[in-house]
């Protein structure tokens, strides 16, 4: 008689295979050819890159995929049309796809909450499926809101054509740069630290156990996760991010020989951002005057109001060497529209520019006309 299979045998079945298929390809299986490794140390609210190697080379991105369809999934939550809670039905064509995966039978139900865990913590290719198909109504459709969105984040050497990077055609690629910039939007999502944090992890009542790939995200101090690992044909890649007494990083490393060396680069490179820079506040100066004057208009000078100063990345102990600098003319000529460009604010560091603060109209002030000069002159005479 067979013994029966017990949750003890599934949850080391889960392990095992979980183990297996997370890296998706082995060292020894990986094509022999010369990687390009690339890398890109960002500051995400100002977009500053800190160290920068082949940032705008395209590589093949693997698994680096998933990045935006959690990305995709977390922006569907703030949009209100899903929350963690959301339960989402397997398909047939989830169902298929190989590589690392979670084993969802078609028509299985699961929460938003535990596929997002399956994709990041496990990189299951069959959970990203399912949240591909739920948010696009099929892979196809969310394959071209992933290019949509890396349009709109100016992600301009970026390429999808499916929801997982394990199905790589070749034409599949981005760059460290672009890989950056979806860092730096992703960063935005604090509900998502926790998983991106989590080393272990049971889903499916117990009977998988997902071991995360991504070592950072529970060693390294403030990380916010993020993911590492490769694809059948791509290179390594470590996508990282920390935050450490309010001051962020993020960093894209692409296309490395191995998984060591791609781990080895990113705690590298967090570490000389968070050692040698900050961030600042940029404040408008006290001097900034109020108003310019204005010439042959029907009022004599207009107010100024300056667009948002915001942030600026500079080095460790330069903090005394910022300045601001108040770039205005003396006076303007009517007639000056709402939004009409006076002049700038710029913010230097020893003489390196780190900001350029546009000064703007704060009214419309037409210009004098032949009727108001005469007005102008009835009111001088009677006031005479």
């Amino acid at each position: 008689m067979k013994k029966a299979f017990t949750k003890a045998s599934a949850i080391f079945l889960g392990i095992v295979m979980i183990m297996t298929c997370t890296s998706e390809i082995s060292a020894e299986d990986k094509p022999v050819r010369d990687y390009k490794e690339s890398y890109v140390l960002m500051e995400p609210y100002t977009k500053t890159v800190i160290r920068e190697k082949n940032g705008d080379v395209p590589v093949q991105m693997g698994s680096f995929n998933k990045l935006m369809t959690v990305l995709l999934a977390a922006e569907a939550m703030d949009r209100g049309e899903l929350t963690f809670d959301t339960v989402i039905t397997a398909s047939e064509n989830a169902n298929s796809k190989q590589g690392a995966q979670i084993w969802l039978m078609p028509g299985e139900k699961s929460t938003l909450s535990e596929l997002l865990k399956g994709v990041i913590i496990g990189n299951a290719n069959d959970a990203a499926c399912v949240i591909a198909e739920k948010i696009g109504g099929t892979e196809e459709k969310f394959t071209e809101l992933m290019n949509a969105r890396a349009a709109e984040l100016g992600m301009k050497n970026t390429l999808f054509t499916e929801c997982t990077g394990y199905y790589d055609d070749g034409s599949q690629h981005t760059t460290a740069y672009d890989a950056a910039l979806l860092l730096c939007e992703l960063s935005k999502h604090e509900e998502l630290t926790e998983i991106f944090v989590t080393r272990l992890e049971d889903i499916k009542d117990g009977k998988v156990q997902l071991v995360t790939s991504n070592p950072m995200g529970h060693r390294y101090k403030g990380s916010v996760g993020f993911k590492c690992g490769t694809g059948p044909s791509s290179g390594y890649f470590a996508a990282e991010g920390a935050c450490r007494d309010g001051f962020s990083l993020v960093c894209a490393v692409m296309d490395c020989r191995d998984e060591d060396r791609a781990l080895g680069l990113a705690k590298e490179l967090l570490d000389i951002g968070f050692g040698g820079y900050t961030v600042i506040s940029l404040d408008i100066p006290e001097d900034m005057p109020d108003a310019v004057k204005v010439k042959n208009g029907c009022g004599t000078e207009v107010s100024i109001s300056a667009e948002q100063t915001g942030n600026a990345l500079i080095s460790k102990g330069s903090e005394d060497a910022v300045e601001a600098r108040i770039i205005l003319p003396s006076f303007v000529y009517a007639p000056v529209g709402r939004g009409d460009k006076i002049g700038e604010l710029r913010f230097y560091c020893k003489d390196r520019l780190l900001k350029t603060v546009q000064l703007r109209a704060a009214e419309d002030i037409p210009k004098k006309s032949v009727l108001s000069v005469l007005s102008d002159m009835l009111k001088y005479i009677t006031e005479f």
